[in-house]
């Protein structure tokens, strides 16, 4: 006689993605993607002050980092901000970078720079090709304004040789080798020395453990 038999079960369903960090555009914390998706919406409505814009309407459009899917990329790497469309970032790295250098056109890249430091294609190159050596420091504009944009501020580097003095304190001439450490990393098409050279406070950008050999240093332009 037959045998009853149970029906084939299915595989289990995959678990969903965590769900991006809700952390902009206090106090309702929200993730990325809707707090740029609200910004482009205000800047469309007729009642809304263009920042910066000729005419009080702007030029380009607003949300072309939306469009461009740049949102998944600096949703790591992006701090809050007090400020509405102001989005400040510390050490992005190299994931970041090479994602940012497939997705922004060359133009951004080769123009961009804060007032007489590098541009911003040259440094996000040098992050790629020595990620244990650079990072980026900058803002992110968001669709809320007119000049909408990616912007290096500072770069943090690890020359190849320790430059503090043995009391600890910085020798006096850091910025030379800081700056040296940078033309040979790639960064060597700013119009101006940084108007700031320091040894980095921060969290290791490297992950490493503090008291490894090869301290860092912030050149900053203003």
């Amino acid at each position: 006689m037959p045998v009853a038999t149970l029906p084939p079960t299915s595989p289990p369903a995959p678990p969903d993605p965590p769900s991006p960090a809700a952390r902009f555009a206090p106090p309702d914390l929200v993730d990325l993607r809707t707090a740029w998706t609200r910004e482009r919406e205000l800047a469309a409505r007729p009642d809304h002050a263009h920042h910066g814009a000729p005419g009080g309407r702007c030029q380009g459009r607003h949300g072309w980092l939306l469009d461009a899917g740049i949102d998944v990329l600096l949703e790591p790497v992006l701090t809050g901000s007090r400020t509405p469309g102001f989005y400040p970032f510390v050490a992005l790295d190299e994931r970041t970078a090479a994602g940012l250098l497939e997705r922004l056109g060359e133009s951004e890249l080769a123009t961009q720079r804060q007032h007489l430091g590098p541009t911003l294609g040259r440094v996000l190159r040098a992050v790629v090709r020595h990620p244990d050596r650079v990072r980026a420091q900058g803002y992110v504009v968001g669709p809320l304004r007119c000049d909408e944009r990616i912007t290096v501020t500072g770069v943090l580097v690890r020359p190849d040789r320790d430059l503090r003095a043995p009391s600890g304190a910085p020798p006096a001439g850091a910025s030379v080798d800081v700056a040296r450490a940078l033309a040979e990393l790639g960064v060597d098409d700013m119009h101006a020395p940084p108007d700031e050279v320091a040894p980095w406070r921060g969290a290791r950008p490297d992950g490493a453990p503090v008291g490894r050999a090869g301290p860092w240093w912030r050149a900053w332009w203003d």
